[in-house]
């Protein structure tokens, strides 16, 4: 009976405060479960670490778009304060020397062309028409193939030279000269040009400071009939395409001492913008076609005795 007693006791011994000793496989299964523990905790920290570097990334790259357009803002040229002569002033913003606002581009095209296409019989001068009521003596142009000269009128000749290209400007003068009535020289004739349609501007792919405008117009002729009536012949369309290209501003380096003639081309160029050249609208030749397309029952004007 001691002998079952003394066995049993040491099968199960206890510990002093009467818990059971863990053996060796128990203690196997908490170093295991201690190293999960461990390693999830690690991993717990590794995906707060990066989603806290992911977020102060993100911080930083926006705060680095904001100061790159506040930079951008701050780096632009204030409003500029243009004073007038009469003493009043207005604000201007700066813009690339290459580019031009599609308000300028339409009003330097609609300027020039009703100046090139319109024939009155009076010299215009800078304050209007001239006060002697001079009859405008027109300017000769040469014909090519040595055909003799026709004439443009002083107005419109001061606009070409101020306004179109000179590779273009001198095919441009002589085709004015064919259409330009030779009865105009004298007083007898006026023509008056209408734009009807004014396109919006279109930049030139490649070409940051190339644009093109659809003009759509129609010229008016009167004829004085021996003073006593006047008539209008069919108005002659015009259906053009026309290229613009910026360049470098020309102001008029001698205002005080300057004619009429020069302080109008002075002043046309000023804007810093030329005509190259002018398409037939659908048509696929720069250079061909009629300029105006002229109905056929018009004959074309004689020239300038």
């Amino acid at each position: 009976m001691l002998g079952l007693l003394r066995n049993k006791g040491k099968a199960s011994s206890s510990s002093p405060e009467g818990n059971t000793i863990p053996t060796k496989g128990t203690r196997g299964l908490s170093k295991i479960k201690t190293s999960l523990t461990k390693r999830q905790n690690l991993l717990g920290l590794w995906v707060f670490l990066v989603l806290n570097a992911g977020g102060l990334g993100l911080v930083f790259l926006l705060q680095l778009v904001q100061l790159v357009q506040i930079g951008r803002v701050a780096n632009k040229p204030p409003a500029t304060l243009v004073e007038k002569s009469d003493g009043t002033g207005f604000l201007a913003d700066a813009i690339p020397a290459s580019q031009r606002t599609p308000k300028a581009l339409q009003r330097f095209t609609s300027d020039i062309l009703t100046a090139l296409f319109t024939v009155t019989p009076l010299i215009q001068g800078e304050g209007g028409l001239s006060t002697t009521s001079e009859i405008d003596p027109g300017i000769a142009i040469s014909r090519s193939g040595g055909k003799g000269n026709t004439k443009v009128t002083v107005n419109a000749y001061v606009a070409a030279v101020a306004a179109i290209a000179p590779g273009f400007r001198d095919e441009f003068l002589e085709k004015l000269a064919e259409i330009t009535p030779s009865t105009a020289f004298s007083g007898l004739t006026q023509v008056f040009f209408k734009i009807d349609f004014l396109g919006e501007p279109r930049p030139i792919e490649g070409q940051p400071d190339e644009w093109t405008i659809t003009v759509v117009g129609t010229r008016y002729i009167i004829e004085d009939q021996g003073g006593q009536t006047r008539r209008s012949p069919e108005p002659q369309p015009l259906r053009q395409v026309i290229y613009l290209k910026s360049v470098a501003p020309q102001f008029n380096p001698l205002p005080d001492i300057s004619t009429d003639i020069q302080r109008q081309i002075g002043s046309i160029s000023a804007i810093g913008l030329r005509i190259t050249k002018m398409v037939p609208i659908d048509s696929t030749n720069p250079q061909g076609g009629d300029y105006l397309e002229l109905p056929a029952t018009i004959e074309k004007p004689k020239e300038a005795e």
